[in-house]
């Protein structure tokens, strides 16, 4: 930014030179040399164009790399995005395979605790017509009055 201030300066600095009344030249054979203001002036208005190319050579180098460095991240952007598509495919697999386990072990969950519940019901009915059978069987017992005892076996 400086550079391009000194740079400017250097160019009013030249206009002021071209400004002046330009000298026609004249009929003498010799020719004229130019003043050594005009020289100072001319190297430095050499330099201020130099330095002009100068930085728009550079500022050019660093657009080139900047656009470069543009079409490599839109690149990797755009397999990011392609990468991430996939990831939110497998995750919907795996969600998915994770819901119809949880359907699967719930449905075995519901067929065990019916197989209990049967084996449990078939169990207490089973042990319930024992207990009557073992009570009809007491009361039909012969009483052991002939062993000296008496009243209702247990």
């Amino acid at each position: 930014m400086i550079e391009a201030l000194q740079n400017i300066e250097a160019l009013k600095n030249s206009a002021a030179v071209k400004s002046r009344p330009v000298q026609m030249p004249s009929d003498d054979p010799i020719p004229q040399r130019p003043s050594e203001q005009q020289l100072g002036e001319a190297a430095s208005l050499s330099a201020a164009i130099q330095r002009l190319i100068t930085e728009r050579d550079h500022h050019r180098g660093r657009v080139g790399a900047q656009e470069h460095e543009l079409t490599r991240l839109r690149t990797v952007n755009e397999e990011l995005r392609r990468q991430n598509e996939r990831m939110a495919l497998v995750r919907d697999h795996y969600l998915q395979l994770a819901t119809q386990v949880l359907t699967t072990l719930k449905h075995i969950d519901g067929t065990i605790h019916e197989v209990v519940q049967k084996t449990l019901g078939a169990a207490c009915e089973n042990e319930e017509s024992d207990a009557a059978l073992l009570s009809l069987a007491r009361r039909l017992a012969p009483s052991a009055v002939t062993n000296g005892q008496t009243g209702n076996p247990r």
